[in-house]
C-alpha cells in the first residue's frame, strides 16, 4: 500500500538510526494531508475502500490480524502512533474524511 510507505516516511522509519535520531517525525494529520494533496480524491477514495476492506477481511474476536500489505516490515504505526493497528486504520479513515469535507466545503462553498 502506498499510503503506508508514505506513513513510514512521514515519521523516519526508514532512516537510518543516526537520521532517525535528527529527524522530527510528521503527525498523522500532517501525513494524510499531505497523501490528500499529492493523490487527489480518487486516490483517497480508494485508499478509503482498501482500508475498510482490509479491517473486515482481517477483524476476529480477538482483534485486527495482521496480513499483507501490513506484513511484518510494517508494524511500525504502533511505535509511532497511540493503539493498535485497528485504531491507526480508523483514524486514518476519520482524518480522510475530514480532509474531504473540507476540500469539498471550499470548492463548494460553505
Amino acid at each position: 500500500m502506498g499510503f503506508m510507505y508514505e506513513v513510514g516516511n512521514g515519521v523516519g522509519e526508514f532512516l537510518s538510526d543516526e537520521d532517525k535520531d535528527l529527524y522530527v517525525p510528521l503527525a498523522l494529520p500532517e501525513i494524510v494531508k499531505a497523501y490528500v494533496d499529492t493523490h487527489g480524491m480518487i486516490s483517497v477514495f480508494f485508499l478509503k475502500i482498501q482500508i475498510r476492506g482490509y479491517i473486515k477481511k482481517n477483524m476476529t474476536v480477538n482483534g485486527l490480524e495482521y496480513a499483507e500489505p501490513f506484513n511484518q516490515k510494517l508494524r511500525f504505526p504502533e511505535d509511532y502512533f497511540e493503539g493498535d493497528l485497528y485504531i491507526f486504520l480508523t483514524n486514518v479513515l476519520a482524518l480522510l474524511n475530514t480532509e474531504c469535507k473540507s476540500r469539498f466545503r471550499r470548492f463548494f462553498g460553505p
